[in-house]
């Protein structure tokens, strides 16, 4: 959702004779959030970066859901449509959670690891750590690489990684419970589900 994504987006709109062209980024956008809800059930989440909480809205079941991001219109706009009682959104950073150590048990991070420098990426990998509980989880997508080496194209993106780069950032800080690669819109991508082994494995 770092892209600022939100239902009237021109570039989200299905298309064609009563809209039965489905749009692809927001299917795909539903499918990652759906992924996901497989997990959040009664746990404490954390959504960044959360853009201007669509995606957010789409989590289901979670206790409480916290979904930050460092674009103050961004938050403005999620706060307007999509803060409820159970789900709160503030601005903030990757690179410095605005969370206590082991503060909650989820963290979604969907396409958003792509759109920041590769030393801001890494800072948010030990934050992810720290914010984490033990045996929590990270859920991650992002694109890589496709076997030409070649990037997706997205201007807004700031790193995208050869897969074994990507997998090895991963795997010198989590356990990988789920590490698929998949076809995503503009090429391949990996989704991710990651446990925090500063403690005892993730039970759901």
């Amino acid at each position: 959702m770092a892209e600022r994504a939100h239902p009237e987006d021109p570039g989200f709109q299905d298309s064609g004779f009563l809209g039965l062209k489905k749009n692809r980024y927001k299917q795909r956008l539903y499918e990652r959030y759906r992924f996901c809800n497989r997990y959040v059930r009664r746990k404490n989440v954390l959504d960044i970066p959360c853009g201007v909480g669509w995606g957010t809205s789409l989590l289901e079941g979670a206790t409480f859901t916290i979904g930050i991001d460092h674009s103050e219109e961004a938050i403005d706009y999620a706060q307007k449509h999509y803060e409820t009682v159970n789900r709160r959104f503030c601005v903030g950073d990757m690179e410095d959670i605005c969370l206590g150590d082991d503060a909650v048990d989820i963290i979604v991070c969907l396409e958003g690891f792509e759109h920041v420098t590769k030393d801001l990426g890494l800072r948010f990998i030990e934050e992810s750590k720290r914010v984490l509980k033990r045996g929590g989880l990270l859920l991650i997508t992002c694109p890589v690489l496709n076997e030409k080496g070649q990037t997706t194209g997205n201007p807004f993106h700031l790193s995208e990684y050869p897969e074994y780069e990507f997998i090895e950032i991963l795997n010198r800080s989590f356990r990988a419970l789920i590490l698929e690669r998949i076809l995503g819109p503009d090429g391949p991508e990996y989704r991710a589900v990651l446990s925090n082994f500063k403690g005892k494995r993730y039970t759901a």
